[in-house]
């Protein structure tokens, strides 16, 4: 039995080239002054046509001292005026990405990075960046986690968490020891200072977020410690009321230092936090110039510790 072979007919592909060439004859009224306009001989402007009409199995000029468009013409050039006009657009878009004009830095930091390093940051930012738009929120470090996984914002910077989810990207930059202290205007502050654990049970603490205690469990112990917790995203509000002896805070030695009649409450096991600072993204997506710009900004700001 004889082998029959058996050709399947693939559709036309039309190049970008000849779309130019098409539209140029059309635009200018004649193939001689389509060639001047393109830099191409005569020859070869009428050759890409021809092929390009073969290539259509169609007639799509007819050949006059201005040549003329056929129906199936006139169909071919809106289609190539289209492509050109979409070229021309992505290439001015491009052209504005490139200098920022079209991007947005979609940005979180925690009340610690915002106080000490957001000025600096944002000023160099804006400094490099005018066009670029910008989204900056001061929010919680735990609720940063969460604004950049369900896209909220693109970056996040603030205190990692002790287990980063796994399609994350973390670029940690310093870091941080929270101490839990109690202001010398808080009536408990002698004995919060030297038998904390004796009065603890009286005292509220001021932070910013706590996960419900179902969300993880082993907030329960840190909440059991205190007589009740204060959620206040704000961090001068927090250090107004801990000032003025309301209740125990944590606070950054990145802050510590610069405040003063704060004392460490020690000898306990929540008394420290240990954390990694930086930036965080999720891995699999596609960074706007803008973050990849300011990630930059950050790097050269914080190098690697050797």
């Amino acid at each position: 039995m004889a082998n029959v072979t058996t050709t399947e007919k693939t559709d036309p592909q039309i190049e970008r080239q000849e779309i130019r060439v098409f539209a140029a004859v059309v635009e200018s009224s004649g193939f001689g002054r389509a060639a001047e306009q393109l830099g191409l001989s005569q020859s070869a402007v009428s050759q890409t046509v021809a092929k390009l009409e073969h290539k259509l199995s169609t007639v799509l000029l007819l050949r006059k001292a201005k040549p003329e468009l056929t129906e199936s013409g006139l169909r071919f050039m809106k289609f190539a005026q289209t492509v050109i006009n979409e070229e021309a657009n992505t290439l001015e878009d491009l052209a504005s990405l490139r200098s920022g004009a079209l991007s947005t830095l979609n940005l979180a930091m925690n009340s610690m990075v915002n106080r000490i390093y957001g000025h600096k940051l944002l000023l160099e930012f804006c400094d490099q960046n005018p066009l670029t738009r910008l989204k900056l929120d001061v929010a919680p470090s735990r609720e940063i986690i969460y604004g950049v996984d369900d896209g909220r914002w693109e970056l996040g910077f603030g205190p990692f968490l002790h287990r980063m989810p796994g399609h994350f990207t973390s670029m940690p930059f310093f870091s941080e020891q929270r101490t839990l202290v109690v202001h010398e205007a808080h009536p408990l502050a002698s004995q919060l200072k030297n038998s904390p654990q004796q009065v603890l049970g009286q005292v509220p603490l001021l932070t910013s977020y706590l996960d419900d205690a179902a969300k993880r469990p082993g907030l329960e112990r840190l909440r059991n410690q205190f007589a009740s917790v204060w959620e206040i995203s704000n961090l001068e509000l927090r250090l107004a009321l801990a000032a003025s002896g309301k209740g125990l805070v944590y606070l950054s030695n990145h802050l510590l230092q610069e405040l003063e009649g704060f004392e460490p409450v020690q000898d306990l096991d929540i008394s420290l936090i240990e954390r990694e600072v930086g930036l965080c993204y999720k891995t699999d997506a596609a960074l706007s110039e803008g973050a990849k710009r300011f990630i930059g900004i950050c790097q050269r700001r914080f190098p690697p510790q050797l």
